[in-house]
């Protein structure tokens, strides 16, 4: 008899175990879907939430393809994704592109592209998945002021400086800001000088502080005989990249848009 009772309670015990196990296992597989369950709707809302400051209140698909006209601003192409950065409406948008001579345009042109909303990589520990403005095309159809002043004055701009350690990329950089100056100033002086087919404009490059402030100045002058005759000094903020002119008589700098 006591035999049979002890037979029993191991069977019940075995039992009890089993079923323990089988619990476990299944809860193991519901909190498995749980999460992918999760990750699916992380993703499907980052898709159903990209803006764009192109496309003002305006809910964008990703890879729908959209077409805006812009002016073009400028070309980065240092980064670990090359940048190319255009205006519209008075808003700054920069594209993430793979295209080839994406930086044959010139400040201001004016430019029909089409682009599209698409996945970014931010580099860093782990990488993160995001959605950006992916540039599609790009086709110049007007002029904008910097490529009319190289078709009018179409002498190189010569520079010097005391600065050797000045990279390619950087002096090319100052060499379209004061282009873009020279193209867009309203100064009798300048524009007089951009006139004269005698004139040979130069630019010097330095570093000075102002007000606690780091700027990389560029003095645009005349050269005539190897002697030069200042037009006009420009203040470059090491810091944002807004460009100035510095109003000599007041001693202050005054922006240049």
């Amino acid at each position: 008899m006591k035999k049979i009772y002890c037979l029993a309670l191991f069977a019940l015990l075995l039992s009890c175990k089993e079923n323990k196990e089988t619990t476990s296992e299944n809860s193991n597989k519901t909190v498995q879907i749980d999460t992918t369950s999760v990750k699916n709707t992380a993703v499907t809302a980052s898709n159903e939430n990209l803006v764009s400051d192109l496309r003002a209140n305006e809910k964008l698909k990703p890879q729908q393809t959209y077409s805006d006209q812009v002016e073009f601003v400028n070309f980065d192409g240092n980064g670990d994704y090359a940048l190319f950065t255009v205006q519209k409406n008075k808003k700054l948008v920069s594209f993430f592109t793979n295209l080839e001579n994406a930086g044959i345009f010139k400040r201001g042109d004016v430019l029909d592209v089409t682009w599209k909303m698409d996945t970014i990589y931010e580099a860093g520990e782990g990488e993160k998945q995001d959605f950006g403005e992916w540039l599609i095309t790009a086709k110049k159809v007007k002029d904008g002021p910097v490529s009319l002043f190289r078709k009018k004055y179409k002498k190189e701009i010569k520079y010097y400086s005391d600065n050797k350690d000045l990279t390619t990329d950087f002096k090319n950089y100052l060499y379209e800001q004061v282009e873009y100056y020279l193209a867009n100033s309203k100064k009798d002086l300048v524009i007089a000088n951009i006139k004269n087919p005698e004139a040979n404009l130069v630019y010097s490059i330095e570093d000075r502080d102002k007000n606690g402030r780091s700027y990389t100045v560029l003095g645009i002058s005349n050269e005539f005989e190897n002697q030069t005759s200042i037009i006009q000094w420009l203040y470059l903020d090491n810091e944002n990249r807004k460009l100035y002119e510095y109003d000599l008589p007041n001693d202050k700098l005054v922006e240049f848009n």
